[in-house]
C-alpha cells in the first residue's frame, strides 16, 4: 500500500483510497479519516466497507499468488462503472467516419479540397453508416 501511494503515476484518487485503508488499519475512526483526507464521511464508509468485504479474498491471494495482490488491491480501490446512457455510435460506425475524412474529397463526387464536418457527416449518411449525425459530433470525431 505505501508503494502505491508513493508511485509518482498512482491516481489521486486511488492513493487516497490507500491512504483511508491504512489509517484505518491505524485504528482511525471514519469522522477522523473523512477530516483528514478530505472525503466525505460516506466515502470513508463505503471504501471501508469495500476493503473489509475484499479482505479475505486478499488473504487467500496473498497466500497462493502473492504477485498478484497488488493487481487484486489496485481493481477493489478503483472506480466501478457507472451506468449512464450507451454511447450512440459504435466504435465500427466512428471508425468509418474518420475513414471518410481521411479519404480524397474528389473520389466521393465532392467538389471540394478539404472535408469539412458537413461534408463528412452527409457522407457518413449517404453511405449508410449513420442514419443521423450532428455536424458537431463529427467534429467531436474527427478531434
Amino acid at each position: 500500500m505505501e508503494q502505491l501511494i508513493r508511485r509518482r503515476n498512482t491516481p489521486q484518487s486511488l492513493a487516497k483510497r490507500a491512504r483511508l485503508v491504512l489509517e484505518s488499519d491505524k485504528g482511525v475512526n471514519n469522522t477522523a479519516i473523512s477530516q483528514l483526507l478530505p472525503l466525505d464521511r460516506p466515502q470513508v464508509v463505503l471504501w471501508r466497507s469495500r476493503w473489509i468485504e475484499h479482505d479475505p479474498e486478499f488473504c487467500r491471494i496473498e497466500q497462493e499468488h502473492p504477485e498478484e495482490l497488488e493487481a487484486a488491491i489496485v481493481q477493489t480501490l478503483r472506480d466501478q462503472p457507472r451506468p449512464g446512457t450507451p454511447a450512440t455510435f459504435t466504435e465500427q460506425q466512428v471508425l468509418q467516419i474518420v475513414a471518410i475524412a481521411c479519404e480524397d474529397p474528389t473520389l466521393s463526387g465532392r467538389p471540394i479540397s478539404h472535408w469539412t464536418p458537413r461534408e463528412v457527416r452527409d457522407e457518413a449518411i449517404k453511405r449508410g453508416i449513420v442514419s443521423s449525425i450532428s455536424i458537431t459530433q463529427v467534429g467531436r470525431f474527427l478531434k
